[in-house]
């Protein structure tokens, strides 16, 4: 594996492992936070530059893994910077490793480089990616929401709960996670109506399906929330469930275009 490749695969593993450490093991404290926030900082600007490698005058290769790999390295990004001013590096114990193994697979698998979008279709295709984005963040969120419920409920006080930011003040993350990928999806929404003559010449009619029935899942959990106070486990499994349609519509469309 070449060191480009080598570096961010690293420096993910042990950001997550080092945050699993810290989470899991009563006797470490917060002193971990600056080797955490160095191999960050390196493993986000290594898989970044590899991924910008891939920009070219007349498009952008935008195959499967390559995807994958674009949005593992947002949702990393944003989590690395969020983390300074909001309690919630605790996500990367489920981030950080998928985003290493995303790197893998786009190294392993890289695709038909011959393949490029417009410089139109890619501001659709980045509206995309910012809104899975922070979707996926809400969904890795949701996660630690339901575990900390539960453990809760059960009255047992572990360590990892006992480091968590209160439920009340993870709920609300999750919230405006939300809000703010709902909103992003919506642009993508309209501006792939904008930017796409055809849907059913280009293949698209069951992206665009399922991608709006997982707008129409997101749009319900944020009214449930505000008009009937949906929280905790019903709010987590809604947002798993229209997350899952979501990665459906994008990447098993691609799958079935460029795979099968």
């Amino acid at each position: 594996m070449p060191l480009l490749h080598a570096l961010p695969f690293i420096a993910y593993l042990l950001s997550g492992l080092l945050l699993t450490r810290y989470f899991v093991l009563d006797s470490v404290t917060n002193q971990h936070r600056t080797i955490v926030n160095l191999m960050l900082l390196i493993a986000c600007s290594s898989h970044g530059y590899i991924l910008f490698e891939l920009w070219q005058q007349d498009g952008v290769f935008f195959g499967l893994t390559v995807s994958i790999s674009f949005v593992a390295w947002v949702v990393a990004t944003l989590l690395f910077l969020t983390s300074f001013s909001k309690p919630i590096h605790s996500l990367g114990i489920l981030v950080y490793p998928l985003s290493a193994f995303a790197v893998i697979i786009a190294f392993l698998f890289p695709g038909t480089q011959g393949k490029l979008i417009s410089m139109s279709i890619a501001a659709h295709a980045f509206l995309s990616i910012g809104a899975y984005a922070l979707l996926a963040i809400a969904v890795a969120q949701s996660v630690l929401v339901s575990i900390q419920e539960r453990f809760l409920h059960e009255h047992n006080f572990n360590t990892f709960v006992d480091k968590l930011p209160a439920l009340q003040t993870m709920e609300a993350f999750l919230y405006q996670t939300l809000k703010m990928g709902f909103l992003l999806l919506t642009l993508s929404l309209i501006s792939g109506y904008l930017y796409i003559d055809d849907f059913f010449t280009q293949k698209l009619t069951y992206k665009t399906i399922l991608s709006i029935i997982a707008w129409i899942g997101f749009a319900g959990i944020l009214l449930g929330r505000k008009i009937f106070g949906w929280r905790g486990k019903l709010i987590a499994v809604s947002t798993q469930t229209a997350f899952s349609i979501l990665v459906l519509s994008y990447f098993g469309t691609k799958f079935f275009l460029e795979i099968l």
